[in-house]
């Protein structure tokens, strides 16, 4: 053989990563829906708010790659930011009366440009779980992109 020796482990070894991709994990609405809240007075914004306890299925979760279908629905007029809620907007948590375990912030890898409200979208990103978020969610998938779990 004409290469160097220890090449073809070299060349196993840059390969690894490819080779040992873990699939994200699944996490479904009902998964969220378990996720306990309780009542605690935010000092910093002068009002009572809630605080998320995670069970052990979400809370394991946390910092992982996960994916997860919903409607989308528009956060701002721009079309930058956005949401997954488990509901269509009229029945949403802003505007229909839902849990906030029933809605997730979304933050794009690159802006995605306009999504329709209600289209129903898969995402894959990672979870960052928020038991106290001020004024954000409670759930966040970062580095979103859309995903294909059957392509």
């Amino acid at each position: 053989s004409d290469l160097p020796k220890g090449f073809i482990g070299l060349l196993m070894i840059a390969a690894m990563p490819a080779l040992c991709t873990i699939p994200p994990s699944k996490i479904t609405w009902r998964m969220l829906a378990s996720t306990d809240f309780s009542e605690f007075y935010d000092s910093n914004r002068s009002m009572w708010s809630l605080e998320a306890l995670y069970p052990d299925n979400i809370a394991t979760l946390n910092g992982k790659v996960i994916y997860i279908t919903g409607y989308v629905l528009p956060i701002d007029s721009k079309g930058e930011l956005y949401a997954l809620s488990a509901y269509p907007f009229s029945s949403c948590f802003f505007c229909g009366g839902a849990g906030p375990e029933s809605v997730m912030g979304l933050e794009f890898t690159e802006k995605p440009g306009h999504i329709p409200t209600d289209a129903v979208k898969t995402f894959k990103g990672r979870l960052v779980l928020k038991p106290k978020p001020g004024e954000g969610f409670y759930f966040a998938l970062v580095s979103v992109e859309p995903y294909d779990p059957n392509p």
